[in-house]
């Protein structure tokens, strides 16, 4: 039994044209998503696993990991490269505000490392990779972005 309806063909993704998103719209998402990564990296990095006396910081790694992939998401999905980087601006003012309030009880100081080692140490990591991810990010973007057009 056939149908009445003719089935459309599908469109490959070289057929379908694809145009950047609205400066509004990028901003946007950029900004949503770097709050995004900086409020779960920032719980995610504390998650540390003690070898003895040795910390083992899987947290700060993996929060890192994830913020790069939604960076690079961001650019990608709205086709500008500077979209990450506002992305990973975003996350990183977050996460620097939230390390430098006094009453901070998330990121712990590298002014702590001989008392709690592991959660500074994680906080370090979280803190300065944010940027090293960012960057990561935004060289994966522009050569992917470059190679598409």
């Amino acid at each position: 039994m056939t149908s009445q309806f003719p089935t459309p063909p599908l469109a490959t993704t070289s057929e379908r044209p694809e145009t950047p998103s609205s400066v509004p719209a990028t901003i946007a998402y950029a900004v949503v998503c770097g709050a995004a990564a900086a409020f779960i990296g920032t719980i995610l990095h504390a998650q540390i696993i003690f070898f003895g006396d040795f910390p083992l910081t899987w947290g700060a790694v993996v929060s890192l990991v994830a913020a790069g992939l939604l960076f690079i998401y961001v650019g990608l999905k709205t086709l500008r490269v500077w979209s990450t980087a506002v992305a990973g601006i975003v996350a990183y003012v977050l996460v620097a505000w939230s390390a430098m309030d006094p009453n901070n009880r998330f990121i712990v100081p590298m002014d702590y490392v001989s008392y709690f080692p592991g959660p500074a140490i994680a906080g370090a990591i979280w803190v300065y990779g944010v940027a090293a991810a960012t960057l990561v990010a935004l060289v994966v973007v522009a050569r992917r972005l470059k190679r598409s057009r």
